[in-house]
């Protein structure tokens, strides 16, 4: 729950963050997808290396060895395949106050999440998910169906008993002659991390000078992670923070959690959009005003919009009404989402 996370220093965020930035790294090696593979075995061997569909992959992976490069004039052999007989293996000070408290720690836990998304976003941005033009005989590494190592098959004497049965499928650029033909389009299908910021209301329970509801309102903040199922349904953790100061100049401090169902079936070119739904509970501290914490659970709902940068890395922007501690507030946030 976001009112647990909050409580965590950035210090104990430095080790996760250093892994993801260790293993960010992207790899020269691709992978073919099976589904594509399987049908590039039923095509013409002359012409099947025309548009290939291939996965940058990340670096710290398996990687196969490396297979002696085609030449752009080289002779396209079609043959009785020979990937299963060339086997291998690889082997102190003050007391703060308690809302003060956990909008710091909000403040820093929403800080390093941008970094983990922007770093992410980095290396999303640069790779290569789409499709390639290869030489015909260009060497597809070949896995089997325990994910050992079965060696190399050119790609034009790829037959589809070999496809079948192959549970991966790894080409290099460096191995022959390589054009990129274009990304594809925005892929949403898996897991999903996103970091939103914005505003939001924030009312306080000390009175305006007519006594009446004092409308406040501060940063917010939204980090959420998920799966979507398909390319438009999927179903994310909510973990959002907002703050801002009361007419005394104490914190108001409000940190809400919840688990959110989007639906995204709206498409024009590279914008996208939908709605969302979710059901959760929050948090409200105020300080300066005895026993101001306050607990209880929240519905909401709102708008999705999304420009698509690649295949897997989207401009969102949320707008979002949530009926939380017996009042209705709304929210707008923009940020990154990342597939």
């Amino acid at each position: 729950m976001l009112v647990g996370m909050t409580y965590l220093r950035p210090g104990c965020l430095v080790v996760p963050l250093a892994l993801l930035l260790a293993t960010g790294c992207l790899s020269s090696v691709h992978e073919i997808p099976r589904n594509d593979l399987r049908q590039l075995a039923n095509q013409d061997p002359n012409t099947r290396g025309q548009r290939v569909r291939v996965i940058q992959q990340f670096a710290g992976r398996e990687a196969p060895p490396r297979a002696q490069p085609v030449r752009a004039g080289a002779t396209v052999y079609v043959s009785v395949p020979v990937g299963h007989s060339h086997h291998s293996h690889s082997g102190g000070g003050l007391r703060r106050l308690k809302g003060a408290d956990k909008a710091d720690d909000a403040k820093a836990l929403i800080v390093v999440a941008a970094i983990v998304a922007v770093a992410v976003a980095a290396t999303e941005g640069a790779r290569y998910d789409g499709w390639v033009e290869l030489h015909p005989m260009h060497p597809v590494h070949i896995y089997g169906p325990y994910g050992e190592y079965n060696g190399t098959v050119p790609l034009a004497q790829l037959d589809p008993q070999t496809a079948a049965r192959a549970s991966k499928a790894l080409i290099r650029p460096q191995e022959g002659p390589w054009r990129t033909l274009g990304r594809a389009p925005l892929n949403r299908q898996g897991f999903t991390y996103s970091v939103l910021l914005g505003s939001s209301e924030l009312p306080s329970i000390i009175p305006d000078a007519n006594g009446e509801v004092d409308e406040r309102r501060g940063f917010m903040g939204h980090i959420q992670f998920g799966y979507f199922f398909s390319q438009q349904l999927g179903l994310q953790l909510d973990l959002a923070s907002t703050w801002a100061q009361n007419r005394i100049d104490e914190t108001i401090y409000d940190g809400r959690w919840a688990i959110e169902l989007d639906y995204l079936p709206l498409s024009a070119g590279r914008l996208h959009g939908g709605v969302f739904g979710q059901a959760g509970t929050g948090t409200r501290i105020e300080d300066g005003i005895k026993s101001s914490e306050r607990h209880s659970g929240l519905l909401g709902g709102g708008a999705i919009a999304q420009l698509e940068l690649t295949t897997r890395l989207t401009l969102t922007a949320r707008a979002a009404v949530v009926n939380v501690h017996g009042r209705t507030v709304s929210d707008l946030t923009f940020g990154l989402s990342i597939y």
